[in-house]
């Protein structure tokens, strides 16, 4: 669509492109978030739900979906077709998922298995600074990419 040229030539950093970018896709799931609140009201007026362990969830949710976006934003970068991007990453995000299904030793390397304990109301400190270290990591990456490119047009 031409988004890419404009962003190329647009006064703005390659971080702070890449950081706009991640925050706006960070608000979508934000507000879809929020919006099960709505479920979570109805739950409380036919019954007590346990709310530590949803807000646990919905913490767990974020940080999970904050992994994958700044991935999927990574993968992006580094292919100049959307498409391809889009396989790529829903291809490594099946493959983490069933990786365990294969060999038990793998299992540490799924963020589905790693976000399960968020589920059961358990924030695990090792799981949510790897998730907070791989989205911080995969958005420097990002941003080296974008930086590359933008010094190169």
């Amino acid at each position: 669509n031409g988004t890419e040229q404009i962003l190329m030539t647009a006064p703005r950093s390659a971080v702070a492109i890449v950081l706009g970018k991640f925050l706006a896709a960070l608000v979508v799931i934000a507000i879809t978030e929020l919006f099960t609140l709505i479920y979570f009201g109805i739950i409380c007026y036919f019954k007590t739900p346990d709310i530590p362990t949803v807000l646990v969830t919905m913490f767990g949710f974020l940080i999970t979906s904050m992994a994958y976006i700044s991935l999927g934003m990574f993968i992006s970068s580094l292919t100049e077709n959307q498409i391809i991007a889009g396989i790529i990453s829903i291809g490594f995000f099946i493959i983490t998922w069933v990786l365990p299904e294969f060999n038990s030793s793998l299992e540490s390397y799924s963020f589905i298995n790693m976000f399960y304990k968020y589920t059961q109301g358990q924030i695990d400190i090792g799981d949510t600074v790897t998730f907070i270290t791989f989205t911080i990591t995969c958005l420097l990456l990002t941003a080296v990419v974008m930086q590359r490119r933008k010094s190169v047009k």
